[in-house]
């Protein structure tokens, strides 16, 4: 208990009167902390190029329940906001980063197992230049002319129904977007009943050289070369003594000694 003592001076010559009041002494009160500040919207990725992203980025300021998150300027960039981040919708142009490149990131984004949405921003789209390139449209994005997005309506929709999960794709979009996937469908049916027919072991290109190198190559016949007589023997006539029998001798036995065949060679017969 803190005790304070109040003193009152009287006239001089008086004496001084104390008087203790008991109590509590009152602490200085405390202002509360400041909650943190929360961003209010859901946050939203932009990976486009600076063209589009001037084009759509005053429009995305006025839509409710969005903030930006993150503006990316290259696909490696996209690829670390998306961990960092975690935004709920990414927006990618779809030439992003080079040729077609954002339709191929938007499918790396896939392969984090992300949970964000990918709303693509593609021009008219032309099914048969495209072509080859059907297997790089995802089938679940939803798709918006880069055009169109410049509405505010038509952005607003977009981008709230992909944070609902559902998939949001532009009327005029629809067919070539059906012809490209029904494209890409194909072209996997046909690679997986190619693969199905091959047999299971198949010899690598560089083995199936060498073998039909090998069959095809003649063999080598070693060149056999005749050499004078006169360069073993000068003068000296020689006969092939391979003969078990030359010139009436017969040989019945050779004895070898340490100097090698020819040398102590004993035990041999005349005939004849």
């Amino acid at each position: 208990m803190a005790r304070r003592i109040i003193r009152r001076r009287r006239p001089a010559g008086g004496r001084v009167v104390r008087r203790v009041v008991r109590g509590t002494a009152s602490a200085p009160a405390e202002k509360p902390a400041a909650a943190p500040v929360v961003p209010e919207g859901s946050p939203v990725l932009m990976a486009t190029s600076n063209l589009v992203r001037n084009l759509i980025l005053p429009k995305l300021a006025t839509v409710d329940s969005i903030r930006l998150s993150g503006l990316a300027d290259s696909p490696e960039t996209a690829l670390k906001m998306l961990v960092q981040d975690h935004p709920e919708v990414v927006i990618f142009d779809m030439d992003f980063g080079g040729e077609l490149m954002g339709l191929d990131t938007a499918r790396m984004m896939q392969k984090t197992r992300t949970r964000a949405a990918i709303v693509m921003l593609v021009p008219e789209l032309d099914v048969d230049a495209l072509r080859i390139e059907s297997r790089r449209f995802g089938s679940s994005w939803s798709y918006v002319k880069k055009t169109t997005a410049a509405r505010v309506d038509v952005l607003e929709t977009v981008l709230k129904s992909a944070m609902r999960g559902v998939q949001w794709i532009e009327p005029d979009l629809s067919r070539p977007l059906s012809a490209l996937w029904k494209i890409a469908d194909e072209a996997r049916d046909t690679e997986a009943a190619r693969a199905a027919a091959e047999p299971a072991a198949v010899t690598s290109p560089a083995k199936l050289k060498v073998a039909k190198k090998a069959v095809t190559q003649e063999p080598e016949i070693e060149e056999v070369k005749e050499y004078d007589e006169d360069d073993y023997a000068p003068g000296i006539k020689t006969k092939s003594t391979s003969e078990a029998a030359t010139d009436g001798l017969e040989i019945t036995s050779v004895s070898v000694g340490h100097g090698g065949i020819g040398s102590n060679v004993g035990k041999v017969r005349r005939t004849g």
